[in-house]
Parts: structure tokens; sequence; C-alpha cells
């Protein structure tokens, strides 16, 4: 119980500093987007632009949603909210939890319960929305309640944790995405995942359904964006990244009881986040724990991941690289029919460096793709990735000024479009080819 306390403390400690802090940085953004005239009270007027039968029904809803909540309290506000983002209508979310914060604004616990949970719901459809001035004023919002229910309820233990968990985690997100700050976004991370790791330990929390599995792969990912950083010294990887492993067997076990308790994890974003943390800890080279991930879950294998590890093991480990290069070309093709723009970018960004890297001594082989990654890059959406294996064939065929040219846009691209680890691929071809 001592460690309960001493994390409660540390967390009510960060709270009002980062209150503090965030009260000033808001005062401030504020203050620049009214000077460009950015429009307050837009999810307010939302309902202006309905037509008469989806005012009604929406008011209607409205009706039904403080019902359920005067019959069930708190217990109830995730599935009206997951009532109304069924059909993506996030904005409806902002508007629905306005009301709810209004009506439930007595110091009681249940309202105090009712506000928190609706607040977190609201935070999380701002950041999908991706409405940053509405995210920093329901961040304090949240912030202000979750500060005092600590206050007047230091004894609800459970609740006081998971409040600080999401405390971090949308501490992690401001951090992130709108301070800019991915050193103290990681710091964030770690002290959600530390508390929720406390709550498994302790049973406090249904586990493994609840899970730090998201907190791992994000940690994951900020660990490769600072892999030079000296809080990335500091940090031991691996006990993440088993800990992945781990909880993904205890999932799987748990399944065999509740098959539908995996179904998020099977379905996309989920799976597409889940597939990215994998492909990270296969180039940090945990390919043992990759590897056991594929098979107590091959369903959540994607078939664009498969191929860009399939093509990574034939650049990097075995023998008859030219002959296995060529032939998976056909398996790429026959997967291209169920791809997206993106996923067709991401494959052949591999393969293409990949087949360069092979027949880099061959001129007639580079003389033969060459034209088909044009064709690519004039079919696809802006695939600044293709531009890499353009330039640096380019180089192969004597085009040296050329390539160094595109090199440095893409570099200058990649790195304005927010794909750090596509700058830095393109800093090091360019260092190594080029120079």
């Amino acid at each position: 119980m001592s460690d309960i306390r001493f994390f409660l403390e540390g967390f009510r400690q960060d709270l009002k500093r980062e209150k503090e802090n965030l009260e000033q940085f808001y005062r401030d953004y504020l203050q620049l987007n009214s000077e460009i005239g950015a429009k307050k009270d837009r999810y307010e007027s939302l309902l202006l632009n309905f037509s008469t039968e989806e005012l009604k029904f929406t008011l209607g809803f409205l009706t039904n949603v403080y019902r359920n909540i005067d019959r069930k309290k708190h217990t109830v506000v995730d599935s009206i909210f997951d009532a109304v983002e069924h059909s993506g209508e996030f904005k409806l979310t902002v508007f629905y939890g306005n009301r709810i914060l209004e009506k439930y604004s007595s110091k009681e616990i249940e309202d105090f319960l009712i506000r928190i949970y609706t607040i977190r719901r609201v935070l999380n459809a701002l950041i999908i929305i991706d409405d940053r001035l509405e995210y920093l004023k329901f961040l304090l919002i949240f912030m202000n309640e979750i500060e005092q229910f600590y206050d007047r309820f230091p004894l609800f233990t459970k609740e006081n944790l998971r409040n600080s968990t999401d405390f971090y985690q949308f501490m992690y997100i401001y951090s992130l995405k709108i301070s800019g700050n991915e050193e103290e976004a990681l710091g964030f991370l770690i002290k959600g995942y530390n508390i929720k790791r406390l709550m498994i330990q302790e049973k406090i929390i249904n586990y493994p359904e609840e899970n730090n599995l998201f907190q791992i792969i994000n940690i994951v990912g900020s660990y490769l964006q600072l892999e030079d950083s000296f809080i990335s010294l500091i940090i031991e990887i691996d006990e993440y990244i088993k800990e992945f492993v781990k909880q993904i067997k205890d999932l799987k076990n748990y399944s065999l009881k509740k098959p539908s308790v995996l179904q998020p994890y099977l379905s996309n974003p989920f799976k597409k986040y889940i597939n990215q943390f994998l492909t990270n800890i296969y180039i940090l080279g945990f390919e043992e724990e990759y590897y056991q991930v594929a098979q107590i879950l091959p369903e959540i294998i994607t078939k664009e991941h498969q191929l860009v590890i399939r093509i990574n093991e034939i650049l990097l480990k075995e023998n008859h690289k030219e002959e296995k290069i060529k032939k998976i070309k056909e398996d790429i093709e026959k997967a291209f029919n169920n791809f997206s723009h993106q996923k067709k970018e991401k494959v052949l960004y591999v393969y293409y460096n990949a087949y360069i890297s092979i027949f880099r001594e061959k001129i007639e082989e580079i003389e033969k793709i060459f034209p088909e990654i044009e064709k690519h890059i004039k079919k696809l959406k802006n695939p600044v990735s293709l531009y890499v294996p353009l330039f640096r064939a380019l180089n192969i065929l004597g085009e040296k000024e050329k390539a160094l040219k595109i090199a440095e846009e893409t570099k200058i691209n990649a790195q304005t479009s927010g794909k750090k680890f596509l700058a830095r691929a393109v800093d090091d071809y360019i260092k190594a080819e080029l120079y």
C-alpha cells in the first residue's frame, strides 16, 4: 500500500505543477488563435446546420442520455459515447459532453465521476478531430476535476489511480502534439505505465482485459524517435518489449474463456499500431520477441507487414538474394490489389531500397527498375519515401548532382511532414553514398 501512496503523491505534485504550466500555455495559445480569427464555440453551434429530423433525433438522444445517467450513473457514460461515435460523429461527442457537464455539476461523488468519465471521452474525441485549442481547454477542466476529486475523496484509490494514468496519457499527447517536447512526452508515458503496472500487480484492475499494451507501443515508438538522447540511454527497452510479449500471451490465454476480448486488437486502428510496434522491435533487433508475438497471434500480422519483414530477411540474412528479391515481387503485385496508397508506398520503399542494395554493382538491373520507381511516384499520392530509391538509383547511374539535389529536397519534405525516421534514413544515405 505504501507504493500506491508514493505514486499518488508523485501524481499529485505533477498535477499541480503541470496545471500551472498549462494555464499559462493555454492563455498564450488562446491569444494567438484569437489574433488569427479562430472561431469560438464551434461545437455549440453544431446543430444549426442540422435538418429538422436530425435535430429531433439529436435532442431525443440527449433526453435518453440524461435518463440513462440518472438511472445508472457514471457506469453508463462510456456506453453512451460508444453509441455517439459509432458512425464517426466525434464532434457530437463534444456537444453532448458539454451538455452532461452542465447538468451534472454538483460536488457529489457521482457527479464528479460522471464529469471525469465524460471529459475523458471528449479529450479522446478531440485528439481524433485534432482540435488543439479545445483539447487544451478540456485538459485544464480535466485537471481541475481530478485534483478536486483527489482532495475530496483520497480513499477512492482505484479511481484516483485511474485518473493519474489518464492524466499522464493526456499530458503525453499534449507534449508530443502541441508543445513538441518529445523527451517530456516519453517521461509522462513511463510514469503512466508504472502506475498501471502497479494496478495490475495489486489486482486493482481487471487484467488482462485492461493492460499496458498500448503504453508499451508508445514507449518503444518514442524511444526510437529519441534514440540519441539522454533519456533513451537510461531506459531498459528490452524490459518493455518482454512485458509486451507476456501480456499478449496472457490476453490470448484469457481469450479462450472470452473470445471477444481480442476483437479490438484485431481491428484497426489497434491492429495497425501493433504491426508498427512489431516493425519497430524487429528494427531494434528483438527478432525472437517478434516471432513469439507472430506465433501467439498470427491473425494480427497484416500482409503488408509480412512483406516488409520478408524483404528485410532476404536483404540481411539469406543466400541467393538476387533470385529471392525478384521472386517476392510476384507476392507484392498480388497483395497490391487490396492495398491503400500508403501501404503500397511503404512496401515499395522497402522493396526498391533492398533491390538497389543487392544489385548496386549491376547497372543493367538498376536501369531496369528506375522507370518502375518513376511510374509509382506518378501514380501514388505524394510518396515522399519513394524519392529515396529514386535518388539512390540516379547516383548509381552516374547522375550524382541530380541525385544529391533530390536527396536534399526529400530530406526537407520528410522533416516538414513529420517523418523523422525517413529524414534520418535520407541523411544516412547521403553520407554513405553521395559524399
